[in-house]
């Protein structure tokens, strides 16, 4: 999907028809314009959603008053106007224009919200349109509602896309976007299926059969109930979570609170690290005594050891005065040393033999030689391994104090919170503390939960079997084993095609999140999109590895990543549906259209994020005001922008508060005062 054109008649602020042109192309993909707070650039972002869904995002007020103020003023009473959005865009190779409109009657000053129809065109390749009979339907099929969440948004708000109330339906969206979804629905069909077919076995299989399918039955309404349940509990979850977050901001808001909520933060955090720090204290510790340990038990045995050693000495047994494989040559060739012969029971032998005895074996000595050079090094070792656990058992207390210390201090701003007089604080205090306790049994629940669905899934696995082993004399009790084995064989396929696909489907979304997030962000954090689509940042402390407690810069600039990811990953993976000639040159092409992407952001985020954004989509449209695209925002795009434009906002007040806005060399009106009416222009700059 390209988008390019938008036209507005009589849309809110923008009085009359207004067009901006909107064609970008591969070197050049980003059309910016520029607009004042208050000028209409998020009623502009609403313009794309209200055309292709007639919605609009809840941060616009007053969404029934859809005809510009100062044209509703001047209609007179029984007459109509007509409030319009129309879109141009191309999708896989065909030309489309969209446009919603409604006509409204004036029949008193307010306004009610209007029925809105909408009308689809496709162009032909002579040029001609042809009407479209089913628009709305077709719209999703380009791109269904729920994934507009991530090509068109405010910049501001975006961070949403990380509050935990989001991540089930992002993860249904991104799983619509990548083509997941009807794998979902077969596996839903097919249990449906499997009762039908089974329905034959139970009828005519024989009392055994029956009664193992009844079993079967059983447990499969036990999955599907305990699955509903973990949806809904996952969903309570996610919303009590997000309360409980919601509670603790405004605990920090409360100006009397929010010195002891930030320390209590601050030492939320401090705490989270001690705790690190402790366990990685315990792991050095143990690994010491599990590598050295040994050598404190040493003592005995290499003082023993030592006094032998002086003892062989002593006696002359060490270093050996004979070596036994020369006693043993002289045996062997039957001659002394002395030239007597040495018979056998001779007393002359016997002597020698002796000596045998009494020598030493080469490989004996050279080993003892070397338990000799060990000893002492073994008896400084002792020494050493106590000063190491010494420090290892100093350093595992002090962090131990210190998490006792800051569970303590802990401890003491929560007193301190619950005793503040002033009302609401109280209540809020009160309700977070109920919010954690709820959120902790839904967890407890869900853990029990998951722990029985995989409980039942073996049982049914083992029934199954027992099934299949079963003996069935009817024909159609056969068929039907036969079929309903095929279609559970099927359902597990499926099952493992969708465990597959989405976990390398997550694995993709992970790296590009990532890699997006790493050219932006100068902290050493590495974002994380866990397999319940959770957006989370973490940071290495000791070698562990601790979660991050995310700034709203921070939030935004995670959630901007994310989408990028999502952009990248839906060409890939079209790309792929191309290259097996099942889609055309530019499936999985979304454009996205950002309002205030820079709001939250200090002046190097600003920077790098403008960066990346030029690399963001095949087509990015940006809203900002002069104040956020001025500088380093307009650096960085300006050789990637294809129009530039300005949102100028036309005022009847009476201070002079006209201003400019320079853009390519020379100033263009950017508010203009003492005008007749209030509205807004969009003026094209290039």
């Amino acid at each position: 999907m390209r988008l390019q054109s938008i036209t507005l008649t009589n849309f809110r602020q923008f009085a009359g028809e207004q067009t901006f042109d909107l064609h970008t192309d591969a070197i050049k993909p980003v059309c910016l314009i520029f607009g004042a707070n208050g000028a209409g650039k998020t009623t502009l972002l609403n313009a794309f959603t209200w055309a292709l869904y007639g919605t609009m995002s809840e941060d616009v007020e007053e969404q029934e008053r859809m005809v510009t103020d100062s044209v509703w003023r001047a209609l007179p009473t029984g007459d109509s106007v007509e409030v319009a959005v129309e879109l141009t865009f191309d999708h896989e190779g065909h030309n489309y224009r969209a446009r919603r409109r409604a006509r409204l009657i004036k029949d008193s000053d307010e306004q009610s919200a209007p029925s809105a129809d909408i009308e689809l065109w496709q162009t032909k390749p002579d040029g001609s349109s042809e009407s479209d009979n089913a628009p709305q339907e077709r719209i999703f099929s380009i791109l269904p509602k729920g994934l507009s969440r991530f090509f068109f948004f405010n910049g501001e708000r975006i961070e949403k896309l990380v509050r935990k109330g989001s991540y089930t339906e992002v993860q249904q969206d991104i799983k619509a976007l990548l083509g997941l979804e009807h794998v979902e629905r077969a596996i839903d069909h097919l249990p449906r299926v499997d009762r039908k077919l089974t329905a034959d076995l139970r009828k005519h299989g024989g009392e055994k059969a029956n009664q193992i399918q009844t079993a079967i039955d059983e447990l499969d309404e036990r999955q599907s109930s305990e699955r509903e349940e973990l949806k809904v509990l996952e969903g309570d979850l996610a919303t009590l979570t997000e309360e409980r977050d919601s509670v603790l901001e405004l605990l920090r808001q409360n100006a009397s609170v929010a010195p002891i909520q930030r320390e209590r933060d601050r030492t939320a955090t401090d705490l989270t690290d001690a705790r690190a720090r402790h366990q990685v204290a315990i792991r050095e510790r143990a690994t010491l005594v599990a590598t050295s340990g040994f050598i404190a038990f040493t003592q005995k045995l290499a003082q023993n050891t030592a006094e032998m050693a002086a003892d062989l000495y002593q006696r002359g047994a060490l270093p050996a005065p004979l070596k036994r494989e020369f006693v043993e040559q002289l045996l062997a060739d039957g001659t002394c040393i002395c030239g007597n012969a040495l018979t056998e029971h001779t007393e002359a032998r016997h002597q020698v033999e002796d000596w045998r005895q009494r020598a030493g074996l080469q490989e004996v000595e050279s080993a003892w030689q070397q338990l000799r050079g060990q000893i002492d090094p073994l008896l400084g070792a002792r020494q050493q391994l106590r000063d190491a656990l010494e420090a290892a058992v100093r350093r595992v207390t002090a962090e131990r104090d210190q998490v006792n210390r800051l569970e303590e201090h802990m401890s003491e701003l929560d007193g301190q919170l619950k005793e503040i007089r002033l009302e609401g604080v109280q209540e809020l205090e009160t309700k977070r503390k109920d919010l954690d306790n709820r959120i902790s049994r839904k967890q407890e629940r869900i853990g029990a939960i998951r722990a029985g669905l995989d409980e039942i899934r073996k049982q049914i696995e083992k029934k199954t079997a027992e099934r299949s082993r079963a003996e069935v004399t009817d024909e159609l009790a056969a068929k039907a084993r036969e079929r309903s084995d095929l279609v559970q064989s099927v359902k597990r396929a499926l099952e493992e095609i969708l465990a597959i696909r989405s976990a390398n489907m997550r694995d993709k979304l992970d790296r590009k999140l990532k890699d997006t997030f790493g050219k932006i962000v100068i902290k050493p954090y590495e974002p994380r999109l866990s397999e319940d689509f959770e957006l989370a940042l973490y940071q290495d402390i000791d070698g562990f590895e601790m979660s991050v407690a995310k700034s709203t810069g921070e939030n935004q600039i995670l959630s901007l990543s994310f989408v990028a990811a999502v952009s990248q990953l839906a060409r890939e993976l079209r790309t792929e549906r191309r290259a097996e000639g099942d889609a055309p040159d530019d499936a999985g092409t979304y454009p996205i259209v950002m309002d205030a992407a820079f709001g939250s952001l200090d002046t190097n985020y600003q920077r790098e994020v403008s960066r990346a954004l030029a690399q963001m989509a095949p087509q990015l449209v940006v809203l900002v005001s002069k104040s956020q695209g001025l500088g380093q925002v307009v650096e960085e795009l300006g050789p990637y922008v294809s129009h530039l434009g300005v949102i100028v906002t036309h005022t009847t007040g009476s201070a002079d508060t006209s201003d400019d806005i320079e853009l390519n060399g020379a100033a263009h009106p950017y508010i203009r005062a003492h005008a007749d009416s209030n509205h807004a222009e969009l003026k094209v700059i290039k």
